[in-house]
């Protein structure tokens, strides 16, 4: 049974307090700089004051809220039946919470802003968490110890920073970023099918179908209500941008359904 259970639950509270408050106190005191435009291609027009583009901003929120649902479950043992290393290490099952719970507002650092500043940690927090599938799927793979998986997480991270400094576009994804976050993710759903049809690993698979049929789903919206497209109303306050957030949420919820499945038999 895993140490400390309830502290999981309390550490992420903390966790989304203390970024959240950074978020607010960095916003009020413009600590992210002028103006940019940057996201500004998601349709959603910039408003004057502190939060620009509210919809796309306020949305992330979902991220702090799902971060939060998977800490508050794995603190109150709803998945003990389970023996992997989310029901059995703090070290594993906080790691993604808090990587999920960041998601929120890095994210919102660049809708509230539109500054080069909340754009690199836009980027940043969408490459933590690809880091993590990829190195978790891998660490289960070929049996790596948390020691390997955090190499692999940084080395990870690493390289997704220094392919993002292409800023040259790019057609459907747009920019390198995106496309090396891809690389990241396809390679996950490549262990993650090894992991269960050739290693054997006993998951609830549909969990992990809802998560990448979420983030399929969240994609093309993401495509189709760019600036410029039919669907887009700069104005309103639905955004097809902030409906890939949302699903994104949700995506990295049944990621971590199918990462606390997992059970030997």
């Amino acid at each position: 049974m895993l140490a400390n259970r309830k502290n999981i639950f309390l550490i992420a509270l903390l966790w989304a307090a203390v970024w959240l408050g950074m978020f607010f106190i960095a916003v009020f005191n413009q600590w992210f700089g002028p103006a940019a435009d940057v996201g500004g291609a998601f349709c959603e027009a910039a408003r004057p004051g502190y939060i620009k583009q509210p919809a796309n901003t306020w949305s992330n929120l979902g991220f702090v809220f799902f971060g939060l649902l998977m800490a508050w479950q794995l603190a109150s043992g709803n998945f003990e039946q389970y023996k992997n290393r989310f029901t059995q290490s703090a070290f594993t099952s906080l790691y993604f919470s808090c990587l999920v719970i960041f998601l929120g507002p890095g994210s919102m650092a660049m809708h509230a802003t539109e500054t080069h500043i909340g754009g690199a940690l836009d980027m940043l927090s969408m490459y933590l968490v690809a880091s993590f599938a990829a190195s978790y799927a891998m660490q289960r793979y070929f049996y790596w110890s948390n020691g390997y998986f955090t190499v692999s997480f940084i080395l990870i991270v690493i390289l997704c920073e220094v392919v993002g400094l292409y800023h040259a576009p790019l057609p459907i994804i747009d920019y390198a970023g995106n496309a090396i976050f891809a690389l990241f993710i396809s390679l996950t759903i490549v262990f993650e099918f090894l992991n269960t049809y050739q290693k054997g690993l006993h998951m609830e698979r549909k969990w992990g179908y809802y998560s990448l049929s979420s983030l399929l789903l969240a994609f093309f919206i993401w495509n189709i209500w760019k600036d410029d497209s039919p669907l887009c109303n700069p104005g309103s306050l639905i955004q097809g941008h902030a409906m890939w957030h949302l699903l994104d949420a949700l995506a990295a919820y049944f990621l971590f359904r199918f990462y606390v499945s997992e059970k030997h038999s």
